[in-house]
């Protein structure tokens, strides 16, 4: 959920029963300013009707209404008690129950008691009761449409300049560092975020870039004393006088200068490729490309007995730089018959702007999010150097291109997207 919905919504759920509590609170005072005037119409009917007793001659019943709802009715003592009451009183004109407000009081004049009764209807009261409620709900209503458009658009124009800032960051490359600029606003808690986000910018590209020349400076500096072992150690194995097990610990240090060799240029092809220094660019043929591949990698699949399916009815031509497209093409291939089994299968398939290779094969022993990490290995496969699928990770990402991984049916699907 967005923030600016998420705060509409914690407003709403908290304005809304402040809302129907401020309703409710005004209902009971509007009812009760009514019922208030109510008696106090009945307190004057009272005193009319006491001013009317006093001019009695002779006790007698009167009624003060024509519809019977005031009377005046002497009597022996005082049986019902006095003060008001809410009542119903059938009306046979509406057929129906209708409420009153009643009032009973007791008068003595002349050493004669009278109960005075005064009823008035509440129909009046009800039905103004029922146009405040009204009024009220659409007050409310409107109130509520109001806020969420008010409350929305100032979310909106208050947060544009976090957007902004997110919209620099998402297009921020530490590859192609670029010195960003965030526009000053004027609200201090996004210049303190945006002044932080440079300050944290530049020191993530200043060690990006520490590390980077400590890559590449390590990997040349690499080069010359392996090369110096691995010379070295091929004119010792070239003695006559070596017996058998120093001849197998010679073998031994000749195969780790070796792996070595192959992952210190495997480093430097990958700071290569970070750097952007494999710029030229011409229409590649995949089709002859693999065609070259497969020839150069014909003895391993011979070896592992591997059978190869071709589906190349169609050409792809792809402009790259022709030694990344043949390191993207032998990575791939390698990796299939790497990760295959004897007597295996491999398919190469193109199509319009898309290249599938597949192979059988165990299941994955790695997470396939850590498939294309640098030194992330399957543990089948521990000659492996786990720099493979990292280097065509780099080149399909230099180009902008695209790379899935998919295990269906008991085989790997590696699907390249130009």
């Amino acid at each position: 959920m967005k923030l600016i919905s998420k705060t509409l919504l914690y407003y709403l759920l908290i304005s809304l029963p402040l809302l129907l509590i401020a309703g409710a609170f005004s209902y009971y005072l509007i009812n009760d300013e009514l019922r208030d005037g109510t008696d106090e119409s009945l307190r004057r009917e009272q005193h009319k009707a006491e001013q009317v007793i006093d001019t009695f001659a002779q006790p007698h019943t009167l009624f003060l209404t024509t519809d019977s709802t005031a009377f005046i009715q002497p009597v022996q003592q005082q049986r019902l008690p006095s003060g008001y009451l809410d009542t119903l009183i059938y009306d046979k004109e509406e057929e129906e129950y209708v409420n009153f407000r009643m009032l009973r009081t007791y008068y003595t004049f002349k050493q004669q008691l009278y109960q005075i009764t005064i009823l008035k209807t509440t129909i009046e009261e009800e039905e103004l009761m029922e146009g405040i409620l009204s009024s009220f709900t659409l007050i409310l209503g409107f109130l509520l449409i109001a806020f969420i458009i008010v409350n929305w658009l100032l979310a909106k124009k208050l947060w544009s300049p976090f957007h902004k800032t997110l919209a620099v960051l998402n297009a921020y490359d530490i590859k192609n560092h670029e010195q960003h600029s965030f526009n000053p606003v004027n609200t201090i808690e996004f210049n303190q975020l945006n002044d932080a986000l440079t300050k944290m910018m530049e020191k993530i590209y200043l060690d990006y870039q520490q590390q980077k020349e400590f890559t590449e400076n390590a990997a040349h500096e690499l080069q010359t004393p392996l090369a110096v072992i691995k010379a070295s150690a091929e004119l010792l194995m070239q003695s006559s006088n070596l017996k058998e097990e120093e001849m197998n610990r010679l073998q031994v240090i000749d195969n780790t200068i070796k792996k070595m060799a192959s992952l210190n240029k495997g480093l430097l092809l990958l700071s290569k490729i970070e750097n952007n220094q494999f710029k030229e660019q011409e229409a590649v043929s995949f089709k002859q490309l693999v065609t070259k591949t497969i020839d150069s990698y014909a003895d391993l699949l011979e070896t592992k007995q591997l059978k190869l399916h071709l589906k190349m009815d169609a050409d792809l031509v792809v402009n790259m730089d022709p030694a990344l497209a043949d390191i993207l093409m032998s990575n791939l291939l390698q990796n299939a018959i790497r990760h295959n089994h004897i007597g295996g299968n491999i398919t190469i398939e193109l199509r319009d702007k898309q290249l599938f290779i597949s192979n059988s094969g165990e299941a994955l022993r790695i997470s396939v999010n850590d498939l294309f990490v640098r030194f992330k290995k399957n543990d089948a496969s521990k000659d492996s150097l786990g720099l493979g699928l990292s280097i065509v990770k780099g080149i399909v990402d230099s180009y902008g291109f695209g790379i899935s991984y998919g295990y269906v049916e008991d085989l790997h699907q590696f699907c390249v997207s130009f």
